[in-house]
C-alpha cells in the first residue's frame, strides 16, 4: 500500500474556462482512477488523461472565477494536497511587447507578457502566422517575428488551440523599413584599369580611417584627379578616363603607410587598411595573389567598406559588392579563396520564405510544389553558401561536369546541364531525402446552412487523408435526411513549439489528425432552428443531433425532445414538441468518429468539450506509440522541435497516450 504524495506539478496556472492539461507528480497516484479523485478545490477535474504511479494527467475543470485553488488527490490508501495550489486565471491579454518594432525582413524575437498564454497555441502577425513561439509560463511568452510585405503597424492575433482568435493587439508591432546598406568608405573620381579590361568608379569622395597601432588612430585622404576625355587601353574595351587618375592617401600617427597599388593605365590605389593585398605592379598577363575579404578577382578592385564581391568574367564581366556596383575587369580571374558570394539581405528573406513554406503546407501536392522550389532556391539563389568556389570558366564548368559523371550522379548532371542551356531538367529529387508522408491533412468541403452563424462556419476543414472517404460518405448519409452538420477546425496544424515552459499539449488526438469538433456557434443558440443540438428524449441521456432543414421533403419521424440552451454564463432545458432531429453519432461512428460518453453537459455557451469527436482506428493498447503515429504526418525535425519530443515512447493505453 502506498500512501499519495504530490512533489510538484505542471503548469501551475491555466484559464478560469478550464481545459489546461496538468500533470502531478509524485508518488502513489496510479489508485485514482476516476475524476472526482482529483479536485481543483471542490470541483473534480473535468477529465483524466494518463496515469502512472509517479504521475497523473488530467484535465482542470471549468470555475466561475479566477484565484488560487487546493488540488487534492485522494485514492483508497489516503490522500494528499498540494498546498502551493493551481491558480485560475482571467481571459487571455497582453500587458507589453518588447521590442515593440524590427525589420521588415522579419526574424525579431518578441518577449510578450500578459496573462491566459496557456491557451495560446499560435500567433499571427496581421494574417502571417509565426515561425516560432514558446510559451514560457502562463504570463509570458516568446515569438519569432514574421517578414512582412510592407513596413508599418501590424495586429499581433492570440490564436487557440482550434484558431479561434484569444486577444488581438491592435499595431502592437510595428514593421521598419529595412536600412540602406552603407560602407565605410566610397570611392569616386578616378579609375582603376588592368590590361585587357577596366574597372572604373562614379563620382563622389573617399575617406579612410586606418589603425596605425593599438592605441592610437590615423587618417589618410585620398584625392583623385578625374581626366575627361576618353582613351582606349591596349588590350581591352575604352577607357573612361583619359590618361588615367592618379589617388595619392598620407598616412600619420602610425609606424608606416599603407601599400598603394599600381594600375596600368594611370593611377594608383590605396586599399583600406583593414584586408590590403600586397603592393604589386600589373599588367597583362600578371595578377597579384587575392586576400579573404574584399579582393574582386577579375576586376582587381576593392570593394568600398572591405565587403566581398565578384569580379567580372574576361573581357567584358560586371561584378558586385554587397550594396555597391563595381564595374568588373578583363583578364582572366587568378584563384580564389574568397567565400562564397551571397547577398545577406536576399539570403534573410528568402531563408524567410523557405521557414514558412516549410510550416504551413501538409498536402503530398503542396509538399512537392516546396521541393520545386527549394531546387530552384538551391540551385539558383545562393540560400546557402556552396562548399565549393564557383566555377570561373567554361573548362571550370567542364570539370564539374564531369566529376558528376564519374560519382555517377546522373540526375544532378542532367540537371546542371539543363541549367546551362536554359531548358526543364528532371523532375526527381536531387541527391536529398524526399519530404513525402505516409498521410496528409486535406481540406474537405463543410456543411454551411444560411444561419445567423453561418459566417463563423469555415469553408472547408481538414481531415486526415486515411479518414476522408469515411467523413464523406458519412456527410452525404446525413444529408440524405435533409441535416446538416456544420465543423470548425483551424487551417492548418501546426505542432506546439518545444522548449523550457512548454506545456504537454491536449487533446494529443487533435495533432494526429484524428479530432472532428462539431463548430459550437451551429448549438445551444436556439434549439428549435439551430442546425444543431443537445437533446434527450428521455431526461437522462443527451446526445448530439442535427436538425432537419425541410422535414416535409425527407422521411423523418417527428418527436417531443428535451433540449439544451445556454447564455456566455448559464443552461437551461427547453422543450421542444414534435420537432424533427436524426442523431449525429450513427453515421460518423461507421467513419471511426466517436463523441464523448457519457456526452460532458455545457454549464454554459463558452464550454465546447461536447462537440470533439475523436478517431481511434489503428490504435493498439500497449504497441502503438506516440513517435511512430507524429512521423505519419510530420518531419522529423519539426517533431524533434515540438512539444511531442519528451513524449515519443508514450504508448496508447486504450484511452490516451501514457507513459510506459
Amino acid at each position: 500500500m502506498t500512501i499519495p504524495n504530490i512533489t510538484s506539478i505542471t503548469p501551475a496556472s491555466g484559464p478560469v474556462s478550464g481545459g489546461s492539461l496538468v500533470t502531478l507528480f509524485g508518488s502513489g497516484l496510479s489508485s485514482a482512477n476516476v475524476p472526482g479523485d482529483i479536485l481543483f478545490g471542490a470541483t473534480p477535474a473535468a477529465s483524466i488523461n494518463s496515469i502512472t504511479d509517479t504521475a497523473l494527467t488530467v484535465v482542470s475543470p471549468e470555475v466561475s472565477s479566477a484565484g488560487v485553488v487546493t488540488l487534492k488527490v485522494t485514492t483508497p490508501n489516503g490522500s494528499a494536497s498540494w498546498d502551493d495550489g493551481f491558480n485560475y486565471t482571467n481571459d487571455v491579454s497582453i500587458t507589453s511587447i518588447l521590442p515593440a518594432s524590427g525589420p521588415v525582413a522579419g526574424g525579431t524575437t518578441l518577449t510578450i507578457a500578459g496573462v491566459g498564454f496557456l491557451q495560446v497555441f499560435s500567433i499571427q502577425f496581421d494574417s502571417t502566422p509565426a515561425p516560432t513561439m514558446i510559451v514560457a509560463s502562463d504570463t509570458q511568452l516568446t515569438v519569432a517575428a514574421p517578414p512582412a510585405a510592407l513596413p508599418g503597424p501590424a495586429d499581433i492575433s492570440l490564436l487557440g488551440l482550434t484558431g479561434d482568435t484569444l486577444y488581438v493587439e491592435f499595431g502592437g508591432f510595428t514593421y521598419a523599413s529595412t536600412p540602406a546598406a552603407t560602407t565605410s568608405a566610397t570611392t569616386s573620381g578616378g579609375s582603376a584599369t588592368t590590361s585587357g579590361g577596366s574597372a572604373t568608379t562614379s563620382s563622389s569622395t573617399t575617406s579612410a580611417t586606418t589603425s596605425g597601432s593599438p592605441t592610437s588612430s590615423t587618417s589618410s585622404t585620398a584625392t583623385p584627379t578625374p581626366t575627361p576625355s576618353p582613351s582606349p587601353t591596349a588590350g581591352g574595351p575604352a577607357n573612361p578616363t583619359s590618361g588615367g587618375s592618379t589617388a595619392s592617401a598620407t598616412s600619420s600617427g602610425g609606424p608606416s603607410a599603407a601599400p598603394s597599388t599600381t594600375v596600368p593605365g594611370g593611377g594608383t590605389a590605396t586599399p583600406p587598411a583593414a584586408a590590403q593585398p600586397p603592393a604589386a605592379s600589373t599588367s597583362a598577363g600578371s595578377a597579384s595573389t587575392p586576400q579573404p575579404g574584399n579582393y574582386i578577382p577579375g576586376g582587381r578592385m576593392i570593394v568600398p567598406g572591405g565587403q566581398t564581391g565578384l569580379g567580372g568574367s574576361a573581357g567584358t564581366g560586371a561584378g558586385f559588392g554587397v550594396g555597391t556596383l563595381i564595374p568588373g575587369g578583363g583578364g582572366s580571374a587568378p584563384p580564389s579563396n574568397l567565400p562564397y558570394y551571397i547577398d545577406p539581405g536576399l539570403t534573410g528573406q528568402l531563408v524567410q520564405t523557405l521557414i514558412g513554406l516549410v510550416q504551413n503546407a501538409s498536402s503530398p501536392n503542396a509538399i512537392e510544389a516546396q521541393n520545386m522550389i527549394l531546387r530552384r532556391m538551391a540551385l539558383e539563389g545562393d540560400v546557402i553558401g556552396s562548399r565549393i568556389p564557383p566555377p570561373r570558366n567554361i573548362s571550370e564548368i567542364g570539370g564539374y561536369i564531369n566529376l558528376l559523371g564519374t560519382l555517377q550522379e546522373t540526375a544532378m548532371r542532367e540537371q546542371a546541364l539543363a541549367g546551362i542551356l536554359g531548358v526543364a531538367g528532371p523532375a526527381m529529387p536531387l541527391g536529398w531525402v524526399t519530404n513525402e508522408l505516409p498521410l496528409s491533412m486535406v481540406a474537405v468541403s463543410n456543411d454551411r446552412p444560411p444561419v445567423a452563424a453561418q459566417a463563423s462556419f469555415p469553408l472547408t476543414v481538414l481531415v486526415r487523408s486515411d479518414f476522408v472517404a469515411g467523413v464523406q460518405a458519412a456527410f452525404k448519409t446525413l444529408h440524405g435526411y435533409g441535416a446538416t452538420l456544420p465543423l470548425t477546425g483551424p487551417s492548418v496544424i501546426l505542432l506546439p513549439p518545444g522548449g523550457t515552459g512548454s506545456t504537454i499539449p491536449a487533446p494529443v488526438l487533435f495533432y494526429l489528425g484524428r479530432t472532428l469538433m462539431i463548430a459550437p456557434s451551429a448549438a445551444l443558440a436556439n434549439p428549435g432552428s439551430d442546425p444543431v443540438a443537445i437533446v434527450t428524449t428521455d431526461g437522462v441521456t443527451y446526445y448530439t443531433a442535427a436538425n432537419v432543414i425541410n422535414p416535409a421533403t425527407f422521411a423523418t419521424t417527428p418527436a417531443d425532445f428535451d433540449a439544451l440552451r445556454c447564455t456566455p454564463t448559464s443552461a437551461a432545458t427547453v422543450q421542444l414538441s414534435q420537432v424533427d432531429y436524426v442523431p449525429i453519432a450513427p453515421f460518423f461512428e461507421v467513419a471511426g468518429y466517436y463523441p464523448p460518453s457519457p456526452l460532458p453537459l455545457p454549464a454554459n455557451s463558452t464550454q465546447t468539450s461536447w462537440a470533439w469527436m475523436t478517431n481511434t482506428m489503428g490504435l493498439v493498447a500497449g504497441v502503438t506509440r506516440l513517435g511512430d503515429e507524429l512521423s505519419l504526418l510530420y518531419r522529423q525535425d519539426q517533431i524533434a522541435a515540438s512539444a511531442f519530443a519528451a513524449m515519443l515512447n508514450w504508448v496508447w493505453n486504450g484511452t490516451a497516450f501514457a507513459m510506459n
